[in-house]
């Protein structure tokens, strides 16, 4: 595709019968191998891929604390490797992460919001740095930095020993270097990554091997955690135990698959205009042709108007024959 082309259109806003909106976009599916098996767009589209790649930070995390002959269990990988919706239970494991180290929320430097769930907004009216939704990964970098015996408050910086760490995992599990890096919307170094290797990292993760096993058996576990509920990825995880998924701002969203006939599969999405809703019944689509169970509320999710279902958004007929997926 040329660099002026307009990717293609993935997925129609239907209301009423008619296409209300439509959103063009990049998707790549990879074998753990980095055999290309699809694509629509350009498969090197790169882009920040944003809290997609928060399973690869966790990564960085549990590589300086196995040096340190440690490790974490399953509870806290899925809390650091999260962009959770704020519940009593998302705060508790990312302080408990914190108490680890030594420290406490003062230490982090996340912004203060509050809850996104809102019966958790309707106790808790203060914003605060736990409830933001990257406080697990926040966490985590602190952790990992106090226990390289580093200053914990310098997590961020792009020449810490966590955030080195980070870019070093982030080149060996997508076979490419990051660019950046940018800032993220919590305030985390922010990587570049084109889309196949951002695929490839999730064909690597669902193939789950060693540290990185870990994580998505935790992640898979424990989906609640990793995003909440209304959350695509956590979505895609409950219905299927095969899947590990990851959501990431600006209409990013990444999945790992154990396909039925034992290959394990990776595919990245980035929707142009940056419209989250698209990204999970995209990759709904492509997982159902490869054989997972997907919810129906991510694969055709509605379109309301006056409070009752006026449509639904529509992923081109024509993408999984493209891909070459079909069933």
């Amino acid at each position: 595709m040329s660099e002026r082309s307009a990717p293609p259109e993935l997925v129609r806003v239907i209301r009423d019968g008619r296409v209300e909106s439509v959103h063009r976009g990049h998707v790549v599916v990879t074998t753990a191998d980095g055999a290309l098996l699809g694509a629509a767009g350009d498969p090197e589209h790169a882009t920040y891929a944003r809290s997609a790649v928060k399973p690869f930070q966790t990564l960085a995390v549990t590589g300086l604390l196995a040096e340190h002959e440690l490790s974490l269990d399953a509870l806290a990988l899925a809390i650091a490797s999260a962009s959770h919706l704020g519940t009593a239970e998302h705060q508790i494991e990312a302080a408990r992460l914190l108490a680890l180290a030594g420290v406490d929320e003062a230490v982090l430097r996340c912004p203060s919001h509050l809850p996104a769930d809102l019966p958790t907004l309707l106790e808790q009216r203060t914003p605060t740095r736990l409830a933001n939704n990257c406080s697990g990964k926040h966490a985590g970098f602190v952790l990992a930095q106090a226990i390289a015996g580093e200053d914990p408050a310098d997590y961020l910086d792009v020449d810490s020993i966590v955030q080195q760490r980070v870019r070093k995992e982030l080149t060996a599990v997508t076979d490419r270097r990051p660019l950046g890096p940018g800032v993220d919307g919590c305030g985390a170094p922010a990587w570049v990554v084109p889309l196949a290797g951002l695929a490839l990292g999730f064909a690597r993760l669902a193939r789950g091997e060693g540290r990185l096993g870990a994580i998505a058996q935790a992640m898979r576990a424990h989906p609640d955690l990793v995003g909440g509920t209304g959350c695509d990825d956590t979505a895609l995880m409950r219905a299927d135990r095969r899947v590990v998924a990851k959501r990431g701002a600006e209409g990013v969203l990444a999945a790992g698959f154990r396909a039925p006939h034992g290959e394990r599969l990776g595919m990245a999405v980035k929707i142009a205009d940056g419209a989250g809703r698209a990204a999970g019944p995209v990759v709904a689509e492509i997982l159902g042709a490869l054989g997972a169970r997907v919810p129906v509320e991510v694969r055709h999710k509605e379109v309301l108007g006056g409070g009752a279902p006026r449509g639904f958004l529509d992923v081109d007929a024509s993408l999984v024959a493209g891909l070459g997926l079909a069933a």
